[in-house]
């Protein structure tokens, strides 16, 4: 049985992921996962976070758990999205490298995720905390 007032927050965090859908289908704004290049993977990943928005909802105890393994997750690949490129930069001496790969978008969505990101986790950690006693 869920309880109306735990997770509220990261609940709602999750039950917007067709927002971030249909942002990033209609206007290519990939807000929620832009350490992923390939559609396939973003859209897969939008996928799950929608199986973390149920699982909040119909199971709020989770909430904080869900919320703490997917933005972690999400962290990680939108570091590893920004260092790839960047450590690759020694490929720009060879003839073939054309772009480093980094572009004011990956800025502008390094910093939204990146602010939005820690917010979730550090919510979901008060509820563990909370819970715990």
């Amino acid at each position: 049985m869920k309880s109306p007032r735990r997770g509220i927050w990261i609940c709602r965090y999750y039950l917007l992921t067709p927002v971030f859908i249909m942002l990033d289908a209609l206007f290519c704004l990939n807000f929620r996962i832009p350490g992923l290049a390939s559609p396939a993977l973003r859209y897969l990943y939008y996928g799950i976070c929608l199986l973390c928005a149920l699982t909040c909802y119909w199971q709020s105890r989770y909430s904080a758990l869900i919320a703490i393994a997917e933005s972690s997750t999400n962290l990680l690949i939108l570091l590893a999205g920004m260092m790839i490129p960047i450590v690759r930069l020694g490929d720009l001496a060879d003839d073939t490298a054309t772009s480093a790969g980094i572009s004011g978008d990956h800025l502008v969505n390094f910093l939204l995720s990146g602010g939005i990101l820690p917010g979730v986790f550090y919510s979901a950690q008060e509820e563990l905390r909370k819970a715990s006693g």
